[in-house]
């Protein structure tokens, strides 16, 4: 194992076989058991400047991940921090596996979850079937407000806060963050972080929404668990809203901060204590003027 990127690395990326999609790149690490690990880096951002390969890493929960994963990520991708935006009690039921990363730092920085507003992906059949009661009358809605609460939520805050804090520290190799199937807290995460490297909104927009290629499965993964007790028909539409990467659920929780805090530059320096200072610092070791670096 190498404990940096390095000069000549060239990560290999490709995606899940879907109709229509053979032609795009968005950085997805092809894995046996996580099907949603994409690579930022080649995202244009601030100066003219792009996000460097094989140092910024989003994620899904890693429970999953094979011996073979987990090779690929450290010696391949050069993954030396792992940031677990989960709470603790999901971390308690599936674990990330820390014990087959000896090399590893792993860090927590819990934001919300949407179980405090009883939309959960967690306790199998019983939770899912919780979840979707409480939010089937309008899914999207609830969706929005969600995304917007965990955004100004004073816990998530605090996780973001220490997320920008675990990022900057790592000085050597890649950083992975990762929440259970890497849309929602993930995609908040990763959606600021790339707002503070001087990414476009519609950049940012197109990372968020390229979730939606690879959660397919585990979609129907409920459905079926759900056609057992033929409730897939009633329930189905509500499924595929929650476990959809919306724009809409990301703008409102824009929204939600420049109505609480004024803009989200405001926001990111004020409330999650990234400074000009430590802007510039994310900068200079994320981004690299060559669009392949």
């Amino acid at each position: 194992m190498v404990d940096t990127v390095p000069d000549d690395f060239t990560p290999s990326l490709g995606i899940a076989d879907a109709e229509g999609l053979e032609d795009v790149c968005d950085g997805r690490i092809e894995l046996e058991g996580l099907p949603n690990t994409r690579d930022i880096g080649g995202i244009p951002a601030a100066g003219g400047c792009y996000v460097k390969h094989a140092r910024l890493i989003r994620s899904g929960a890693l429970a999953g991940a094979t011996a073979r994963d987990l090779e690929t990520l450290v010696d391949e991708f050069c993954v030396r921090t792992i940031v677990d935006l989960r709470i603790e009690e999901e971390r308690r039921e599936k674990p990330d596996p820390e014990d087959e990363l000896p090399g590893v730092k792993f860090e927590y920085a819990p934001l919300l979850n949407t179980a405090t507003f009883g939309v959960t992906r967690e306790g199998g059949l019983h939770g899912m079937m919780k979840m979707l009661k409480a939010v089937q009358d309008d899914p999207a809605q609830i969706m929005m407000k969600v995304y917007a609460s965990m955004m100004v939520d004073e816990k998530s805050i605090e996780g973001f806060a220490a997320f920008f804090d675990d990022v900057l520290a790592a000085d050597e190799g890649a950083v992975l963050w990762h929440c259970t199937v890497g849309k929602d807290r993930a995609g908040l995460a990763t959606a600021l972080l790339l707002h503070i490297l001087g990414a476009s909104r519609a950049d940012i927009v197109r990372d968020y929404e390229a979730t939606n290629r690879y959660v397919a499965s585990h979609t129907e993964d409920i459905v079926d668990q759900l056609a057992r007790y033929h409730l897939a028909d009633k329930l189905d539409k509500s499924i595929h809203i929650i476990n959809a990467a919306d724009p809409r659920y990301l703008q409102a929780a824009f929204d939600a901060v420049e109505q609480r805090f004024g803009d989200l530059d405001a926001f990111v320096r004020d409330r999650l204590g990234v400074s000009c200072e430590k802007r510039a610092a994310l900068r200079e070791r994320y981004l690299t003027p060559d669009p392949l670096g």
